[in-house]
């Protein structure tokens, strides 16, 4: 697996939006290309976001997305999404695209990453077998508006 990775620039973003419509409706989503982007511009335009793409080749096979979080003594990143194309999971894809980023962010002084994720088994085990741990002191409050 020869894999590269660069930042994200405006001109990825329609092989970016492909591979998100691709890799979420194969898993029953029903993504369009016009809520695909809008998704990802919401991200990609945000001040102090970081979005590392990871290239077989020329073929952009995944992402993830998120951004820094200023504190006062120190900066953390909020890991919002990582996605790797339905025919490469569960082939050690996810693991060096989340090892690049942790790579990236020692180099910037980033002090943590925080994420969001489903408790099913295995969300819970590809976090786990790369050290993360659920937090203590955080708890996800929501309120239906339905």
């Amino acid at each position: 697996m020869r894999l590269t990775y660069r930042l994200f620039e405006p001109k990825f973003m329609d092989a970016l939006v492909q591979l998100y419509r691709s890799a979420y409706n194969a898993t029953g989503g029903c993504w369009t290309t016009e809520t695909a982007h809008r998704r990802l511009h919401q991200i990609t335009s945000m001040e102090d976001s970081l979005v590392l793409l990871q290239w077989e080749g020329e073929r952009l096979i995944g992402f993830l997305m998120g951004w820094f979080k200023q504190f006062d003594d120190c900066r953390g990143f909020y890991l919002e999404e990582i996605l790797v194309a339905a025919e490469r999971r569960n082939r050690g894809y996810g693991s060096a695209l989340l090892q690049e980023l942790e790579r990236l962010l020692r180099q910037q002084k980033c002090a943590w990453i925080e994420l969001l994720t489903t408790t099913e088994e295995p969300h819970q085990r590809f976090y786990g077998k790369h050290g993360y741990s659920r937090s203590n002191q955080l708890v996800l409050e929501y309120l239906d508006l339905k």
